[in-house]
């Protein structure tokens, strides 16, 4: 058909839609490479910060293991760390030379295998320590920490007397009977009911009492008996139990009685105190 002069024909909408969705797949595929290449490098970061983070915390671990090695090696075998003086506190009786020369034997040797173990055995002979603790002050001091064991009383013993704690312990000897302390008159041994009955007493005592006490024995846990220091009254105390009634009664007797004239004071029931001529 002929078409007229300056015709043209229209384009249908469907042909130009078709014609402009043409470039879309490849906008499509650019885009899709640059998320995998971002993609890929996040992977790439996260995978060497891992590495990294690795990598330092193996440095770290191996430098905290050779560090510590190092610091085994310089206290267990180094002489700069070695035990050379040794300080004492807390002892009265225990003097810090004996302490120093019953640790001789130990000097020289690295403070760290300075065990306790070590320490007891080295200070078994001294029997006024009870106790110890022991802290080390670098470079070289070892501090040493005591308790002592506390006199209960004196036994007579081949012509001397021997100074004992509540567990018959002997710790010293004396030629006469010590100033303040009392006679024990039975057996130190820490099995003895009567011994074990004497130092309840005397440990519960009030220091105004036990200084007053001169002679204690007993012949069972019920019966101790002990006489006062400076005159002839004698007094039947029993058990420990109840030893703070039984002093206050017992106070108030003393102060009222005549210390020339021998009584026997009875504190056994403090509630009931009897008070009779010592035949």
């Amino acid at each position: 058909m002929d078409r007229p002069e300056g015709f043209s024909p229209r384009t249908s909408p469907s042909t130009s839609s078709r014609r402009r969705s043409k470039p879309q797949p490849a906008r499509r595929v650019r885009a899709a490479s640059k998320q995998r290449v971002s993609a890929e490098k996040a992977e790439y970061r996260r995978f060497t910060e891992a590495t990294r983070r690795r990598r330092i915390t193996w440095a770290v671990s191996l430098g905290s293991v050779g560090l510590l090695i190092l610091s085994v090696v310089v206290l267990t075998l180094s002489p700069v760390l070695a035990f050379r003086e040794v300080r004492v506190e807390g002892g009265d009786r225990v003097t810090s030379r004996a302490v120093a020369e019953a640790l001789g034997g130990l000097y020289g040797e690295p403070l760290a295998r300075v065990s306790d173990e070590r320490v007891q055995r080295a200070l078994e002979p001294l029997t006024l320590i009870q106790a110890f603790e022991t802290r080390i002050e670098p470079p070289g001091t070892l501090v040493v920490t005591i308790l002592e064991r506390k006199p209960l009383g004196a036994v007579s013993a081949s012509g001397a007397f021997e100074v004992v704690d509540a567990a018959g312990v002997v710790l010293w000897e004396e030629p006469a009977l010590p100033r303040g302390l009392p006679r024990i008159l039975v057996a130190p041994d820490s099995s003895s009911p009567s011994f074990s009955a004497i130092s309840r007493v005397l440990l519960a005592l009030p220091d105004e009492l036990l200084a007053q006490v001169e002679g204690i024995t007993a012949t069972t846990l019920d019966d101790v008996r002990f006489t006062i220091r400076g005159s002839s009254h004698e007094v039947v105390w029993g058990s420990s139990e109840r030893s703070v009634e039984k002093a206050r009664v017992l106070r108030a007797a003393l102060i009222a009685l005549d210390s020339r004239e021998s009584q026997v004071i009875d504190v056994t029931t403090p509630d009931s105190m009897v008070v009779r001529t010592r035949g």
